[in-house]
């Protein structure tokens, strides 16, 4: 087979030549345009955090301490390092030298009795040299509720050697007394080190060196099958044992109007695990069979970046940013199967997949003041992805389950080309009473390899008003329309590029899809969306500050007749500040989201049922839109919150925090007249969080602090996957058996902070 000529990246001459004249550096800001930058300021950073007199200037500080978490967990303390019941030391340090001089170095420790602990050491001569060391542990806790008989926290996964086998998950009659709680924990430990220094005043070099090992077990599903219809399915622990590397420098020339930057990455993920390897519990494949899932293969990647911004005038300025990246894969191919059962008559067609793929970015902006009350920004964005991949027939082994298939049944690998091009222009007018009509306008064009769809263009118009009337009050609104557009829909292109072309003469003319002719994909659908936003800020007082947001948008996959038919959502959230002195400040703020969807498909078997064509009765099912079916999914959410801040005398100051979420999913279905086509509608799904938090300090003396915090945490969860679903209530499926979460938990720490000079 030929192998495709690789193409370089490239922009069309179009592009080049906006590029030539485009690009931009964000204006100056005017005085109008801070003052409504005070005024959009988000609510939860509107407060002063109080003086807790632990970033005084003091030459070091330590807090040292103890707190209780008061049960098991894997919600609460899924990234905080607090999942479990037990006492752990609260330790943190800061210390650094501050004497005056050219040099200065300073260290840091957060959470030193925590598997989330963190440090760094820096060293450095003010404005010319800074060298670093750092390290970073973080721990993600899942659910570990559920249980499995496998053993082993490595490949292979092997059961106890009393195993009882079966035909579904029921006839394991030893599969209570076999089950085993296992921990879902990924820990991750991370070296850095980085350095940065001054040539001269115009030119800067730095560079980042770091070294990550990511280690646990975390959660999969495998299936022993030959076809979709004959799984034996299985949830499988995962052992996690990655090493990543990444090395980033970079140079930096600032010459007042013209400034640039080099860059060069570089990264290297290593897999310790090629291959997840189980016994099958089930007796249904003879003989005695294993299975086996190919873990991420090891990869690297080596990226240059080249960005600047030169001033032309004070009327004309110009950025540009442009990348390119070469990823590689080489890993040793696996065997076809694990089963040592399976026939192999054909060897893979190379040792390893050898594969490459290139990635480039470009953009640039024009900023141009053609007049006083006007700012007109050119911009182009590009990106190209494009793959040096040699094409290979591969006659895998479905599932661990068979022997190796005819040649007919031969798959290829294939490329897809992508390639991304946007042009626009964006305006701001300025009015009077302190307001701004701003336009803007972009047109994308998306070209696609091996796709359903070859093109797609895509037209968008932003509209926005801003006005402040008062020095107290803004309005800003926005209004968006876009309209995508498509290509034919080539429903049959997968079809070609994956198979063999045995199969595909083999094969019926109607019958010649994976995905169903009428289902579009889409993000490569026609589409039209709209959207609105609507931002109030108003400080009826000096010491209030109000804020309200809107957001509506609808997506409308007008085309489109089986697939994603349309989306929607709308977003309403409202927020308050009191801020009366620096002794006391208190927020509170409401919001909520509302997501619906529809999505049609339509059921149907293979063979000569498969055809989706036919026009006249009886119709074959693919033809037959009785056997369609619609599902509405719509997903809410509420959130409420409340923040105070006090400084209650001069020695003691208050913190208290409050957030509540509760959100709920529904997925209704309905059909349209076939009997055997009747699905019901999925449970609804509620997920409800409380969390309090608070914290005192008390200074008892300059040098001296004690400090107290807790937390109350209350969550609950109802999903169907999990409620009520053991180990073996899927005859098919070998579960966990996980419970939903349904935590309360308190937290309390207690400290001593202590600072010298």
């Amino acid at each position: 087979m030929t192998k495709r000529t690789q193409i370089p990246f490239q922009l069309t001459a179009l592009g080049a030549a906006v590029l030539a004249i485009s690009g931009a550096v964000a204006q100056t800001e005017t005085e109008e345009d801070t003052a409504a930058q005070a005024i959009y300021t988000p609510l939860l950073i509107t407060g002063r955090y109080l003086d807790t007199r632990w970033q005084g200037d003091y030459t070091g500080g330590i807090q040292l301490g103890l707190g209780y978490t008061s049960d098991d967990n894997f919600m609460f303390g899924q990234y905080n390092g607090l999942y479990e019941e037990d006492i752990k030391i609260i330790g943190n340090l800061r210390w650094q030298d501050i004497s005056p001089g050219d040099s200065y170095w300073r260290a840091s420790v957060d959470d030193l009795g925590l598997d989330t602990r963190q440090g760094e050491i820096a060293w450095g001569k003010s404005d010319q040299l800074r060298l670093s060391f750092g390290f970073d542990s973080q721990i993600k806790a899942g659910n570990n509720t559920g249980a499995t008989p496998f053993r082993g926290g490595d490949s292979p996964l092997r059961l106890p050697q009393d195993w009882v086998t079966g035909s579904t998950t029921g006839d394991f009659s030893q599969l209570q007394a076999s089950l085993q709680q296992f921990d879902q924990e990924l820990e991750r430990d991370k070296l850095s080190a980085a350095l940065a220094m001054r040539l001269s005043d115009a030119w800067h070099i730095d560079g980042n060196l770091s070294y990550e090992e990511r280690q646990g077990t975390d959660s999969t599903a495998g299936a022993i099958y030959s076809d979709a219809s004959t799984g034996d399915a299985a949830l499988l622990p995962l052992p996690v044992d990655y090493r990543t590397t990444e090395f980033d420098a970079g140079v930096t020339y600032s010459g007042g109007k013209l400034n640039l930057e080099g860059r060069v990455n570089y990264s290297d993920f290593d897999n310790k695990d090629d291959i997840l390897v189980w016994q099958n519990p089930y007796r249904s494949r003879s003989p005695e069979s294993v299975g086996g899932l190919g873990l991420a293969p090891d990869n690297d990647q080596l990226q240059g970046r080249f960005t600047g911004q030169y001033l032309f005038s004070p009327k004309v300025r110009l950025q540009f940013d442009g990348s390119y990246a070469v990823s590689n894969q080489d890993q040793s191919y696996l065997d076809y199967s694990a089963n040592p059962a399976a026939v192999v008559v054909e060897p893979l067609p190379r040792d390893s997949f050898d594969g490459e793929a290139q990635t480039g970015t470009l953009n640039g902006k024009l900023w141009l003041r053609p007049l006083r009350q006007m700012d007109v920004e050119v911009f182009y964005k590009a990106r190209e992805r494009d793959y040096d991949n040699p094409r290979d027939g591969y006659r895998y082994i479905r599932g661990d389950g068979s022997s190796q298939p005819d040649a007919a049944l031969t798959v290829y690998n294939t490329s897809h080309h992508f390639l991304s091009q946007t042009t626009g222009l964006e305006g701001t007018y300025r009015l009077p009473m302190r307001s701004r009509l701003q336009f803007g306008y972009a047109f994308e064009r998306v070209e696609r390899e091996n796709a359903a769809v070859e093109e797609t263009e895509e037209d968008q118009f932003t509209l926005g008003y801003r006005i402040q009337p008062l020095d107290s009050f803004t309005a800003r609104l926005e209004l968006l329309y876009g309209n995508r557009s498509a290509d034919t829909y080539n429903w049959d292109q997968r079809y070609y590029a994956l198979l063999d072309v045995a199969l595909i003469n083999a094969t019926p003319d109607n019958q010649r899809y994976i995905n169903h002719p009428e289902l579009s994909q889409y993000y490569m659908a026609n589409r039209e969306q709209e959207q609105g936003k609507l931002d109030l800020a108003w400080m009826p007082a000096e010491n209030w500050n109000l804020n309200f947001n809107l957001l509506v948008r609808n997506d409308d996959y007008d085309k489109t007749y089986t697939g994603l038919r349309y989306a929607y959502w709308e977003r309403y959230h409202l927020s308050a500040s009191y801020s009366p002195g620096a002794k006391l400040s208190a927020s509170l703020y409401g919001g909520y989201d509302r997501f619906e969807s529809e999505q049609m498909g339509r059921s149907f078997r293979g063979g000569a049922e498969k055809n989706a064509f036919e026009i006249y009765p009886p119709l074959p099912q693919a033809s037959d839109p009785d056997r369609d079916w619609r599902m509405d999914a719509t997903d809410t959410s509420i959130t409420l919150g409340a923040n105070v801040m006090w400084q209650l005398s001069e020695s003691i100051d208050l913190e208290a925090d409050y957030s509540y979420v509760d959100t709920e999913s529904d997925q209704a279905y309905r059909s349209y007249g076939a009997a055997d086509v009747n699905p019901q509608d999925l449970p609804t799904v509620s997920t409800t969080l409380h969390h309090f938090r608070a914290s005192g300090n008390w200074h008892m003396r300059k040098d001296l602090s004690l400090r107290l915090d807790y937390q109350y945490y209350r969550y609950q969860d109802d999903d169907w996957a999990l409620q009520g679903v053991a180990a073996d209530t899927i005859d098919k499926v070998l579960t966990f058996g996980a419970r939903n979460p349904n935590e309360k938990i308190h937290y309390v720490g207690v400290s001593a902070i202590y600072r010298w000079n």
